[in-house]
């Protein structure tokens, strides 16, 4: 027996409950054929029924599409001819979906039995629009990968629980800032209320920009320790540095408030100074002049992008951003005494500014989940 199937063994080995009735579990998948049939088994030991079972590949070049319907038939699984990354597959997810509610889940992700319902637990309430699992190593099932997560002021990852044992993380469930987009248990109403993801992404803050939208709509994202998946890791590959600056500034631009930009000016520039001169040095700055060029083809739709998202906010960007320290790849200059000093500065600068960002505090407003989910599917 694997490490893997033993911690999902002996993970809550009693029969789960009976599985909601009101979740579909969608699979997006892309050159899977490796990962799948695994995936498949985690989520048959959860009581899914086939009937709640949705794949969506993601032009894959083996044979991942063959071993879905296999195993789901062909009826419940939708193939995207381009790959343009997870977010048009996610929102595909969302539109087919016969639930209320979709756990979307990455294909690298294995689910424990009881996950789904703690999951279905967590977000009830009207303003709850994600619940999401603790992740951990698929091979060190007692470390967390990923808890506790928020979006730091420089746009940029905050894990609070990075590589800590899960028993640290303790056993009450909290509100959070930024999940994984691994496995996430979906409102889809609520989803759909901010448009869902962005297909413009492809990969690199694709999911943060989704929740964080939710958010400045003022619903909350729930973390319950409860749930819990395992995720295979793997080093992330350098082609996605364009990417993953490109979408920064977009996140930026479209997400935070004027009066944010311009009293976090001078931090964010020395920030983008200290980045450009890490990529340099890394042999990576030729990603910096591709985000430059990515970023210009998205700036034509940027106002209408601000004004959409001006029409559902609710909170304002002093509710939403931390000062946790940086998440930053050690490939990149992610540790060091040099690391610790940048983040007590910019401790000190957000408790400086902090006040002068708006506060604005409203109660998100109300989705009537049936009507605007069937709405969405027509």
């Amino acid at each position: 027996m694997s490490i893997r199937q033993s911690a999902i063994g002996s993970r809550q080995s009693e029969t789960p409950p009976a599985f909601p009735a009101d979740i579909t579990i969608a699979i997006v998948t892309h050159d899977s054929s490796a990962s799948l049939s695994r995936v498949l088994d985690a989520v048959a030991a959860t009581g899914c029924p086939v009937t709640q079972t949705l794949i969506v590949d993601v032009a894959s070049r083996d044979a991942t599409a063959d071993i879905a319907a296999s195993r789901i038939g062909h009826d419940h699984v939708v193939r995207l001819e381009r790959n343009d990354g997870p977010n048009p597959a996610r929102n595909e997810a969302l539109r087919r979906a016969s639930t209320p509610y979709v756990l979307l889940m990455d294909a690298d992700v294995l689910l424990t039995p009881h996950t789904p319902t703690a999951l279905r637990r967590a977000i009830g309430g009207d303003d709850i629009a994600v619940s999401a699992p603790i992740v951990v190593h698929a091979s060190r099932p007692d470390v967390i990968q990923y808890a506790g997560g928020g979006v730091h002021y420089m746009c940029e990852a905050v894990n609070r629980w990075m590589d800590q044992p899960v028993a640290a993380r303790g056993t009450g469930a909290s509100d959070i800032g930024a999940a994984p987009g691994a496995a996430l248990l979906i409102d889809v109403a609520k989803a759909m209320a901010v448009d869902g993801f962005d297909g413009r992404y492809f990969l690199g803050k694709e999911d943060g920009d989704f929740l964080h939208r939710l958010r400045i709509a003022g619903y909350r994202l729930r973390e319950t320790p409860d749930a819990r998946v395992l995720h295979d890791t793997r080093p992330r590959s350098t082609w996605l540095f364009e990417y993953q600056i490109r979408n920064r500034w977009h996140f930026l631009l479209r997400n935070y408030e004027a009066r944010t930009l311009i009293v976090l000016a001078p931090a964010l520039a020395l920030h983008e100074v200290l980045q450009f001169g890490m990529l340099a040095l890394k042999g990576h700055a030729g990603a910096w002049f591709r985000a430059c060029r990515g970023i210009a083809g998205l700036l034509p739709s940027l106002p209408a992008d601000r004004a959409r998202v001006r029409t559902f906010r609710r909170m304002g960007d002093r509710h939403l951003l931390s000062d946790d320290p940086l998440v930053i790849r050690a490939d990149v200059g992610g540790a060091g005494a040099f690391k610790s000093a940048y983040d007590a500065w910019l401790r000190g600068y957000w408790r400086l500014v902090r006040p002068l960002i708006s506060g604005r505090h409203e109660p998100a407003r109300s989705t009537r989940r049936y009507d605007a989910h069937e709405e969405h599917k027509q």
